[in-house]
């Protein structure tokens, strides 16, 4: 039985393995919108979107990997007031549950690698707000390197406590839409410094106009990178 429930979507005879992670609040089926213009422009590829195994806090009806409110039950890291220092301090708050997740999504990760028979260097990790962080806390506590990972509208979890537990340093690729006011744009900066201080390659792109959602754009960008 799989660590995860997922969904699949085959492209042509798969050489590649992408994982696509969700956000907070959400499923599979609420990017499938993405993934399916994703899908459209990969190359010989299979995509896997992991079910979150929790019903959401904020609202049974959808998903989540982990709990904000633990951390920050007022979500201040939404507010506009709030500043970056404060946003990112409540992320490496929350350190300790992406670790917990990020080694369950590598159990996934080897899971659909033997079915697919393809290996890490042929792997990517993508994921979306809270997949996003996720993604970036899997793919840098993981034994072996994958081909790259992807975050898009994401924040690096525990920027204190994962240099310390980072194990390989696949090249990244982030995204970010300017006016993202969830995972605050403002952020990025940060973020960005962040990789270079850890000496990892990114390649990074933001998006005028493009709140917390995914668009076409963005959704080339990926595929250029893992089509590369």
């Amino acid at each position: 039985m799989s660590i995860f429930n997922n969904k699949c979507y085959k492209v042509g005879n798969p050489k590649k393995l992408v994982v696509f992670i969700h956000g907070y609040n959400g499923s599979p089926e609420a990017i499938d919108y993405a993934v399916q213009d994703l899908k459209n422009k990969l190359n010989d590829s299979v995509i896997v979107v992991p079910r979150a195994p929790y019903k959401c806090e904020k609202d049974a009806n959808n998903l989540q990997w982990l709990s904000f409110y633990q951390e920050d039950p007022e979500v201040r890291f939404r507010n506009p007031e709030a500043s970056v220092d404060e946003i990112f301090d409540i992320f490496n708050r929350l350190w300790r549950s992406f670790a917990s997740v990020a080694k369950q999504m590598n159990d996934f990760i080897d899971e659909q690698q033997k079915l697919w028979n393809i290996g890490n260097k042929d792997t990517y990790v993508v994921g979306f707000s809270q997949g996003a962080m996720i993604t970036i806390a899997t793919s840098l506590t993981r034994n072996s390197e994958i081909g790259g990972a992807i975050s898009i509208a994401g924040i690096v979890p525990g920027y204190e406590l994962l240099p310390s537990e980072i194990v390989s340093r696949p090249p990244f690729l982030i995204l970010h839409g300017k006016d993202d006011i969830t995972v605050q744009y403002k952020t990025t900066s940060r973020t960005l410094k962040w990789f270079k201080d850890q000496n990892i390659k990114v390649t990074w792109y933001d998006f005028a106009e493009l709140a917390h959602r995914m668009n076409d754009s963005e959704m080339q960008k990926v595929a250029d990178f893992i089509n590369s």
